[in-house]
């Protein structure tokens, strides 16, 4: 009896620690954050999905575990903040380098909620946010622009990841200003593009401005 009881309770603490190192992976992995880079195609474009396609439009964005959402069946949503900017770039063979090249950068604030398909729960992950672009007259948006408000993102994924590589959105920039966009994930160390900063000169008060 003894030989049994401690047998079982050797079991008892293996799972109780095999649980803890899941729960302990499973935390870690939630509070590391993923870093992302999309580019922005047309929704009515056939080439969406060629990885070549040429879009000089990127979303970079760095997404972190925020929490998990209280509902009826025990907590199977999770929401991730996802920061970063909102890129355009247009010009020659290259950015940042050539008077003629021409990039503008947003500030990207949103949320993605995350549902894996447990105890009959859809599966999938949403994204939601706004790019922060309030130019004026010397300033411009991406295309079909200028972006003189924010625009307002809604997209949606049937991966259930915080990362999907495909999103397929509409974009908002008013009440009846909208349009269809995908999302589609490039790398990063392959695409030049996911680098682009604003060049912050062509911005700064006039000589004769004053307070």
């Amino acid at each position: 009896m003894r030989s049994f009881m401690h047998t079982a309770g050797i079991l008892a603490l293996g799972v109780a620690a095999f649980s803890l190192t899941a729960i302990d992976k499973a935390s870690a992995q939630a509070a590391s954050s993923e870093s992302v880079c999309y580019k922005v195609v047309e929704d009515n474009d056939n080439r969406a999905y060629n990885q070549g396609y040429y879009a000089p439009e990127r979303l970079v964005l760095d997404i972190l575990f925020h929490s998990r959402l209280k509902t009826t069946r025990n907590n199977i949503q999770t929401v991730y903040d996802a920061d970063g900017k909102h890129t355009y770039w247009e010009g020659g063979a290259g950015h940042d380098f050539d008077d003629e090249d021409f990039n503008v950068a947003a500030v990207f604030d949103g949320s993605i909620v995350v549902s894996s398909q447990v105890r009959k729960q859809p599966r999938g992950a949403h994204l939601g946010g706004t790019s922060y672009f309030v130019r004026h007259e010397d300033g411009f948006g991406p295309s079909d622009g200028p972006y003189a408000r924010p625009i307002f993102w809604e997209c949606t994924s049937n991966e259930a990841r915080r990362a999907p590589d495909t999103w397929r959105c509409t974009i908002t920039t008013g009440a009846a200003d909208y349009k269809g966009v995908y999302l589609k994930k490039v790398k990063h160390d392959r695409d030049e593009k996911c680098d682009i900063f604003q060049d912050t000169q062509r911005y700064q008060p006039p000589s004769d401005y004053f307070e």
